[in-house]
C-alpha cells in the first residue's frame, strides 16, 4: 500500500531482516529522508532482533510478506531474503505500486528478469539490484576505461575465494530449492556482473565445469565465456578458501586494468600501459554511496539506479549457460535477449 503524495519521508519495509536486511535498514535510518517503517520475517528471532534495532513498532513486525505490503502505508521495499522467493516477492511489490531494492540475485531466470525490468519501467518505478561494485570507485574507474572511445579488450580473467561454505553450510544457500545452486549463484554472481558491467562486452558462449560440496551445490567453477567482439574471460570461483579475495584483469590493446582486493571493502585499481609501467589512478571513496543513498536518489530524481534489471538479465544469462554447460559437458550459447545486449 503506497503512502500518500504529501509524504516527505519515504516510507520503507524490509523483506527479511537478517545480517543483510538490518544493515540496509540502518543505511535507510541514517538519512532525515526515509524512515524504515515495517519489517517482514519468517523468523520470530529476526522479528525481534530486526525491529528492535530498526526501532519498528511490534504492530509492524510481520510473519506474512503479503500482510505488510497489504497494511502498511509504504513508499518502497527492500528485499534480502533467499533467491528463489525474489520473484514472487518482487512481483508482489511493483504490483502495489511501491519502488523495490533486491538484493542479488534479482531472479534466477531471464524470462522473469526482463518481465519485471518492463513492468517496472511501464509503472515508473525504481528497481534496483544490489550490486555494490557498481559503488566502487575501482570498477567505476576501470569501466570508464572501456567506455565508447575505450581500448578494444582483448582477454578478461576474474576469480574470487571465500570461506562460504564454513559460513553458510547448512543455511538455506546450500539448499537448492531456496538458492537454486551453490557458490557461483551466489557470491559468483557478483564477479560475473562485475566483469560484464565493467567490459561492456556481450557474452556469446559459455562452457564451464564444476565441482560439488553436495548434490546441486558447486564448491568451484571455472566458467569460459566468448564474446561477440573474439574477447574470452576465464571466470574461477572457489567458495573452500580460507580468505575472501577478488582480482579482475583486463588486457587490452593499450595495456590493462586491474581491479583487486580482500576482504569485503573497497577495491583497489592499477592501469598497466603499453611499456608495462603500472599506475595508481586517483579513486574518489567520497563520492561513493551506500545502497540506501543510492535508492533514495534514484526515487527522488529519477535517474537509473547503478545497477539495473539489465544487468540482472546479462549477469542470469551467463549463469544459467555456466550451469547447463557444467551438466551438460559441452558448450553452451548464452541465451541474451536483444534488449539486454550493450
Amino acid at each position: 500500500m503506497p503512502a500518500t503524495e504529501e509524504s516527505q519521508v519515504l516510507s520503507i519495509g524490509i523483506v527479511g531482516v537478517g545480517l543483510l536486511g538490518r544493515a540496509i535498514g540502518g543505511q535507510f535510518m541514517a538519512r532525515p529522508d526515509a524512515s524504515v517503517t515495517a519489517i517482514t520475517d519468517v523468523s520470530d528471532a529476526a522479528r525481534d532482533e530486526g525491529g528492535d534495532a530498526l526501532a519498528v513498532p511490534d504492530a509492524s513486525r510481520y510473519a506474512d510478506y503479503e500482510a505488510m505490503l497489504d497494511e502498511e502505508a509504504l513508499d518502497g521495499v527492500v528485499i534480502t531474503t533467499p533467491h528463489e522467493l525474489h520473484y514472487e516477492q518482487v512481483s508482489s511489490a511493483l504490483d502495489r505500486g511501491l519502488h523495490v531494492l533486491c538484493e542479488k540475485p534479482l531472479v534466477l531466470e531471464v524470462e522473469q528478469a526482463v518481465e519485471l525490468r518492463d513492468r517496472a519501467a511501464e509503472a515508473d518505478l525504481v528497481l534496483m539490484v544490489g550490486f555494490q561494485r557498481h559503488q566502487d570507485s575501482a570498477f567505476r574507474r576501470a569501466r570508464e576505461r572501456y567506455g565508447a572511445d575505450g581500448p578494444e579488450i582483448d582477454w578478461v580473467t576474474a576469480e574470487i575465494t571465500q570461506p562460504w561454505f564454513e559460513s553458510f553450510g547448512g543455511s538455506w544457500r546450500t539448499n537448492t530449492d531456496l538458492s537454486g545452486g551453490g557458490f557461483l549463484v551466489d557470491t559468483g554472481r557478483h564477479v560475473v556482473d562485475a566483469l560484464l558491467w565493467v567490459t561492456g562486452l556481450n557474452p556469446v558462449t559459455v562452457t564451464a565445469d564444476m565441482t560439488y560440496w553436495d548434490e546441486g551445490v558447486d564448491e568451484r567453477a571455472n566458467v569460459h565465456v566468448e564474446f561477440e567482439s573474439g574477447a574470452t574471460a576465464d571466470i574461477s570461483v572457489f567458495g573452500d578458501a580460507p580468505a575472501v579475495r577478488e582480482a579482475h584483469h583486463v588486457w587490452d590493446e593499450d595495456g590493462a586494468a586491474y581491479v583487486e582486493g580482500r576482504g569485503w571493502g573497497g577495491r583497489s585499481l592499477t592501469t598497466i600501459d603499453a611499456e608495462g609501467t603500472e599506475h595508481a589512478p586517483l579513486l574518489d571513496r567520497n563520492a561513493e554511496r551506500n545502497k540506501a543513498e543510492a535508492f533514495m536518489d534514484c526515487v527522488e530524481t529519477g535517474e537509473d539506479p547503478p545497477a539495473t534489471p539489465t544487468d540482472a538479465i546479462r549477469v542470469t544469462a551467463v549463469i544459467e549457460a555456466a550451469y547447463e554447460s557444467a551438466r551438460a559437458g559441452e558448450r553452451v550459447v548464452v541465451d541474451l535477449p536483444e534488449n539486454a545486449r550493450y
